[in-house]
């Protein structure tokens, strides 16, 4: 499965959280973007599996920053749709956001629990390759 990055800076962070996806011999991280403009070219050109969208710190909602939510609209509207992690700061998931969650194709989890970004990246890549549709709401 092909990953796209988003909304991480370059730096120790980001290269921790490659390390962690590739670990899994099943998931490669195709690009990151920290810009959204950035991210939605590459998404269009590259068409990943799974989008990882990480919010900005203090976001209760994708409507708060309009870059996020292009990105995640952009990601999901693809032919066929990335399925998205959004990474949320490590002290609480907004209410507005784990809204969002979509029966195994969006996942809301917090930074820095690799476990649980491990799940959600096996739940998706489980999806797409039972060719799920995988229908945007």
């Amino acid at each position: 499965m092909t990953v796209l990055v988003v909304g991480v800076p370059d730096g120790e962070q980001l290269a921790l959280l490659r390390a962690g996806i590739q670990r899994n011999p099943h998931f490669r991280v195709l690009s990151h973007a920290h810009d959204p403009v950035v991210a939605l070219a590459h998404a269009r050109l590259l068409l990943p599996d799974i989008t990882v969208l990480s919010l900005p710190s203090g976001v209760d909602s994708l409507d708060a920053d309009p870059g996020v939510l292009s990105v995640f609209h952009g990601v999901r509207s693809l032919d066929p749709p990335s399925g998205v992690v959004l990474r949320t700061a490590a002290d609480h998931v907004p209410r507005a956001v784990s809204a969002l969650a979509v029966e195994g194709a969006v996942h809301v989890v917090r930074e820095g629990d690799a476990e649980a970004l491990m799940r959600a990246l096996r739940t998706i890549g489980l999806r797409r390759a039972s060719c799920d549709p995988d229908e945007m709401p």
